[in-house]
């Protein structure tokens, strides 16, 4: 969930808790007040209208009323009794005397409803033939309507503008976290090689902290990604040099001085050259592994002619090819495809010469491309030993070699070149499958592009400039 949504829900129901909270202790309050108020207009009802009862009690027996006069009334129902005599009573009044209860508050029923009464007597001590009874009752249902009138006038109004105070948070936590969405925009916008530092200009107190820290890890990082090209400039400088030294004084000595050697160490000599061009061959790998990272390569997608570049990889190896006597094919049609130039030159390198590397001599290797609307798909195919299905996922990790260092075959390598293909492969937002081929009995490999790679808007040039520097 997110802070936005969090924050209008929790305070939308704190506000909607104690709305309801208010109502309630409203509720009570008002049905105190309504009754402390109505029991006092009861009070003074029955204390008026005995002293005006009080009249007819004087008068003699002879001209007293014969009957009870009625008084019509809606909401208060009262009687008026001089001894057990009815004199005055309401139409909603029986003619019985309500209750026989001393003088006071009470509730009854009566008439198929509930009542709160009060009781008013007058007697006199000389004439207790004239005293007087006073009844006067009100509907508790009267008082209970009140009260709940009087509490919805003061609720309704919270609750029906509660849609808009929902409104209003919303919108001023949006503006609270406007600070947020900035700062996630301008991240999200940043490109893979940009590690420049964050504007914090108009940021809030709360994010300057944060802003600053993130500005720390962006330096820290440009500093890391710097001192490792710069370690990769420096180590094939510092490296290729003294290899290539050191493999012409190899060759030297197997030249002048392996006539004077013994067969003992005639194989010594033969094994320390060999030893020299693996350790090339790894520098070289090493290199070329670092520098087609995703985290660390930066590439400019663009148009490329597919026969061309595999005409130019095949023409390039062609020598290694003919040492070997192998039979390569093409099968392939002038295609446009979008990717990296130097990428995609070193996998096809890499595949190919993975090929007649593995392939025994007079073996065959076919190159084809397969074009359909939304993609173009590269295999390679030789006639070599191949590689075990169980295997196929673990060729990709770095300097892992099947067989190990005891490789059946003699070939210099590190196990460097499928994991830079892989490199490559997750770049172009490709696709890697190995099978075995279904023509020539050996490897197949066949890499899946998109037809338009996605152009990421970086820049290889430096790299590429570089890396020709370095050879």
């Amino acid at each position: 969930m997110s802070i936005r949504r969090y924050l209008v829900l929790v305070l939308l129901s704190i506000i909607t808790l104690m709305t309801f909270f208010a109502a309630i202790q409203g509720y009570k309050a008002s049905m105190e007040q309504a009754t402390s108020l109505f029991d006092e207009q009861l009070v003074i009802v029955g204390k008026t209208l005995l002293a005006t009862s009080a009249t007819l009690s004087d008068k003699s027996e002879e001209n007293r009323l014969s009957a009870a006069t009625v008084v019509p009334s809606n909401h208060i129902a009262y009687q008026v009794f001089s001894n057990n005599t009815l004199l005055l009573r309401t139409d909603n009044a029986p003619e019985q005397l309500i209750t026989d209860l001393p003088a006071g508050f009470t509730d009854l029923n009566f008439i198929g409803q509930r009542w709160r009464v009060y009781i008013e007597t007058s007697a006199n001590e000389q004439t207790p033939r004239s005293q007087l009874t006073v009844l006067v009752a009100q509907p508790l249902e009267q008082r209970f309507s009140l009260a709940e009138q009087v509490i919805l006038s003061a609720v309704t109004p919270i609750v029906l503008v509660i849609p808009l105070i929902a409104l209003f948070i919303f919108m001023a936590i949006r503006q609270g976290l406007k600070p947020l969405t900035v700062l996630r925009r301008e991240l999200s916008e940043k490109k893979i090689n940009d590690l420049s530092q964050l504007s914090s200009e108009t940021s809030t107190k709360e994010l300057q902290p944060v802003i600053q820290t993130l500005n720390l890890l962006f330096e820290r990082l440009s500093a890391a990604f710097s001192r490792e090209r710069y370690f990769a400039s420096d180590a094939a400088h510092e490296l290729r040099t003294p290899l290539s030294v050191l493999k012409i004084n190899v060759h030297n000595l197997q030249i002048t001085q392996s006539e004077n050697l013994d067969s003992t160490g005639q194989a010594s000599l033969m094994q320390l050259g060999q030893s020299v061009d693996r350790m090339a061959h790894v520098v070289d790998q090493i290199l070329t592994l670092n520098r087609t990272n995703p985290d660390q390569l930066t590439m400019a997608v663009t148009k490329l002619e597919l026969q061309g570049l595999l005409q130019q990889v095949i023409s390039d190896l062609y020598p290694e090819i003919l040492q070997h006597q192998h039979d390569i094919s093409l099968e392939s049609e002038a295609t446009i495809i979008y990717a990296n130039e130097f990428a995609l030159l070193t996998l096809v390198k890499n595949l190919i010469g993975n090929a007649c590397k593995y392939t025994p001599k007079g073996g065959h290797i076919l190159v084809r491309t397969l074009i359909d609307e939304d993609s173009f798909t590269l295999t390679v195919e030789d006639s070599g030993p191949g590689i075990d299905s169980s295997e196929y996922q673990r060729v990709f990790d770095r300097f892992y070699r099947v067989g190990g260092d005891s490789h059946h075959s003699t070939v210099v390598g590190c196990g460097l070149g499928l994991a830079i293909v892989q490199h490559i492969v997750k770049l172009h937002h490709a696709s890697i499958i190995l099978a075995k081929s279904t023509k020539l009995g050996g490897l197949s490999v066949s890499v899946t592009f998109p037809q338009k790679t996605q152009a990421i808007d970086l820049h290889l040039h430096q790299f590429e400039q570089e890396w020709e520097d370095n050879k």
